[in-house]
């Protein structure tokens, strides 16, 4: 079963829509019961613009027909995903804080969870399981979550590569033995080093899986499987990525649980074989 969130997909994308499908967009979301009885014509008519625009409104946001985009929120309008996110004040006390940054954290992984592609995580845990090694790659805080692939499938027996520097890693990269899996990251999928490494790791024949926010960014045209999280409403004031990385890291968690659940008996293994050898090391 895919990801569904079409409220949440259209939030996602809609200040980064052309000017006709953002008419579309905000027509959806100012009333979403009423699109559900509305032909393609009508709706166009109400949004002001035409019945074409709808169709490719719908293919922004992955629906293949606007019959679709009517049945997936009709669904979704019986149990629907709020909107919620809120930005920090001046002078606010830690209780304040610690309800927003809770508030916000929660938002966002539930609109991420029901974004996410079963389908599409089945087939990353596939390339993962039959992957003789597994490549990881983001920059700045994209690296965070490298790192955390790194520490989980290392610890799950899986050969994970992590190295920050770009030059480094295309001299490993032309290597890479056969079924190899170069994992990307980027939010915005964008990111310059990210996209070139996924040509590279292209030319040479590896899997390629990226991991990055909603729409039509480069990093998720280019690569063999894209995961995708929802476009948080990121805080103004804010020292790092926040509620982004909560998105990915609740991302990499699931496939992480999907890979463990395929490979259950070997995992549980590997995991007390390594504390075992860990107990061992900190005795000496």
């Amino acid at each position: 079963m895919s990801g569904e969130n079409i409220l949440g997909r259209i939030r996602s994308i809609i200040d980064i829509l052309p000017g006709s499908e953002k008419k579309i967009g905000l027509a959806v979301l100012e009333d979403p019961s009423a699109v559900i009885g509305m032909t393609a014509a009508e709706l166009s008519k109400v949004a002001g613009a035409s019945p074409a625009t709808v169709i490719r409104f719908c293919k922004k946001i992955n629906i293949p027909s606007f019959t679709q985009l009517k049945i997936k929120l009709s669904a979704e309008i019986d149990s629907p995903v709020q909107e919620g996110y809120s930005d920090i004040t001046e002078n606010e006390s830690i209780q304040e804080l610690k309800a927003k940054l809770l508030a916000n954290a929660y938002q966002s992984m539930q609109e991420t969870v029901a974004l996410i592609d079963e389908q599409q995580v089945d087939q990353v845990v596939d390339l993962l399981i039959n992957a003789p090694i597994i490549y990881v790659f983001g920059v700045g805080a994209s690296s965070l979550v490298a790192e955390n692939i790194f520490q989980k499938w290392n610890r799950a027996g899986k050969t994970v590569v992590h190295v920050r520097d770009p030059h480094v890693l295309i001299t490993i990269l032309i290597s890479a033995p056969e079924q190899a899996v170069f994992f990307a990251i980027s939010n915005s999928g964008e990111t310059k080093e990210v996209l070139q490494l996924v040509e590279l790791a292209k030319k040479y024949q590896l899997h390629t899986v990226g991991l990055t926010q909603f729409g039509m960014n480069s990093l998720a045209s280019k690569v063999e499987l894209p995961l995708q999280t929802v476009r948080s409403n990121e805080a103004v004031v804010r020292s790092a990525a926040t509620t982004s990385l909560h998105n990915q890291f609740i991302v990499i968690d699931i496939l992480f649980y999907a890979y463990a659940s395929r490979n259950f008996d070997e995992m549980i293994d590997r995991i007390q074989e390594s504390k075992s050898e860990v107990r061992q090391f900190d005795r000496k």
